[in-house]
Parts: C-alpha cells; structure tokens; sequence
C-alpha cells in the first residue's frame, strides 16, 4: 500500500510538472499581446523568485550553504534560465506556442551529444546515433511543413533561437555533474534571483506606458508563480521520489501539454507533421538512451529532467 502511495504521488508530480512548463508556451504567447519579450522574461523570473523566496523562508534555516553553492547558483542561472528560457521568450515572438513546445523536446538529444564531448563515461553509441538522426529528422519535417504554409525569416529566426535554448539547457544538465548543489531549494530559488537581475536590463518600459490587460497580468503571475515557482518545487519534490529515468519522462510530456493548450484555447493550428515529428523526437531519444548500462551518477546526469 506504501508503494502504492508512492507511486501515485510520483506519478502526480510528474503531471504537475508537465502541467507547470508545459503550460508556459501558451502564457507567454497571450503576455505578448501587451509586452516585450525582455520584459516577459524579467516578470517570470522575477515573480518566480518572489514566490521561491516566500517558500524558502519556511523551508531554508541558515546561509552557509551559500559559500558552497555559489557556483551552481551562477550557472543555473546564467546557462540555466536566464539564456535559454529568454531565447525561448524571443522565439516564441514568431513561433506558435505548440510547435515551440515541440522543439524543446530536443533537449534530451542535446544533452547526449554535450555529454559526450564533455563526459568520458558518456560516448555515444552506434545505436545512440541512429536516434539522434531520428530525432533531427523530427525538426526536419517541422521546417518541411511549415515551409509549405508559412516559414518565412522570422519563422526561422524562432526555430533558431529555440534550438539554442534547448541547447543551452542540455549543457546546463551536463554540469550538474560538475556543479551539484548541496542545497537545491536555495540554489535554485537564488538562480531564480539572479536570473532575473540580468534581465532587468532587457525591460521595455514603454510596456507599462498604457494600462496592462488584466489577462496579461494573469498570464505573466500564472508564468512566475506556476511554470517557473511551482515547476521547480514539484521538479525538487519528484527527484527525491522518483528514479532519473521515470523522472526523464517528463520530457515527453511536455510537449504534448504544450501543443494540446495551444491548440484549445489559443486556437493554434496543429499540422500533422508536428505529430509525426515530436513521434520522431520521443523514439530518437528513447534510441539515444537505450544503451549499455552506465554508472549510476552519469545515468542521473544523463536522464536529468529538462527543468
């Protein structure tokens, strides 16, 4: 019954996480009826470690953690979230909120690749290989389609900026081997803070110059407090429940979230290609992570969520 228990709360916070970052694409996509892509990402993160910050506080007892993690905080928040997910913020200016949810689903193929030029005990495999062919070919039938309707130079420079971020959150997985925290709440809250310090320079205030719809600023509190503040408690909740591996699986989840909200209640157009390439994307890193058993810490690093 114990096991029982645990399974369902495993699976539950699985969902909320794929609920919290999936649910992202389409808030950011109604914020930008009224605001700039800078100030956007400043308000998720800013908003998101006002909210960690209040939780931290009953969680969190002292600071001397903070002459040990000062490091991870840095490059959680840099490489972490304030360069991708602003990279995500400006392609989503172009790009449709469910297929950007679709090309963040190749971050798990890029962690494989960095791994393997920055892990010994990370090479890939012939099999590994044979996947991530599979998965580029997904993104491939992405631009196939789209050409035909509507890829046009900004289309394009949304896919890039997409890809950069996903990149950008593969090699943040990668240094956790180098960088793990001793406490993750408040790393990860003060990354919050940080990130969202660097991107104060990025806020057009003219966005502010005429009244904020209120749905805008239900969507910019919904992106810090849910997608961002929520996402990572659950995120930190679900790894001290759940294996790497079932965790892992989030990645698949939350594309399909993110295309399914996009489609009902923003109206987006779905393409079949779009199904057939996230099919694509999910067994090229299915392929990717098939291979010989490893050690247990790479396994971890390897199948890390992408947070």
């Amino acid at each position: 019954m114990k096991l029982d228990r645990t399974i369902g709360t495993s699976v539950l916070l699985l969902v909320t996480f794929a609920l919290c970052r999936g649910s992202a694409y389409s808030l950011t996509t109604v914020a930008f009826t009224a605001m700039s892509s800078g100030t956007v990402a400043f308000l998720r993160f800013a908003i998101g470690a006002i909210a960690l910050l209040a939780w931290a506080a009953f969680s969190i007892q002292g600071v001397g953690w903070l002459a040990r993690d000062w490091k991870p905080i840095l490059v959680f928040a840099l490489i972490g979230n304030s360069i991708p997910f602003g990279l995500m913020t400006l392609g989503q200016e172009t790009v449709p909120s469910g297929l950007a949810s679709v090309m963040m689903a190749l971050t798990p193929m890029f962690s494989a690749l960095v791994a393997h030029v920055c892990l010994p005990d990370e090479k890939l495999t012939s099999r590994a290989v044979v996947g991530l062919a599979i998965g580029f070919a997904g993104v491939f039938a992405i631009v196939y389609a789209r050409g035909k309707i509507n890829l046009n130079a900004g289309m394009l420079y949304g896919l890039g900026a997409l890809t950069l971020a996903a990149i950008c959150i593969a090699v943040n997985i990668v240094s956790v081997r180098f960088f793990r925290p001793t406490n993750e709440l408040g790393t990860a809250t003060f990354s919050l803070v940080v990130a969202a310090i660097t991107l104060a320079p990025f806020i057009n205030f003219s966005d502010f110059a005429r009244p904020v719809p209120m749905e805008v600023v239900y969507a910019c509190v919904a992106l810090g407090t849910v997608s961002t503040a929520l996402g990572w408690l659950s995120l930190l909740a679900l790894s001290k429940r759940a294996n790497a591996a079932f965790s892992s699986t989030v990645n698949y989840l939350i594309p399909i979230v993110g295309m399914a909200i996009g489609a009902i209640f923003l109206n987006e157009d779905i393409y079949w290609t779009d199904g057939v390439a996230l099919a694509l994307i999910i067994g090229g890193t299915t392929l990717v992570k098939s291979g010989p058993a490893r050690p247990a810490t790479s396994r971890k690093a390897a199948e890390e969520p992408a947070a």
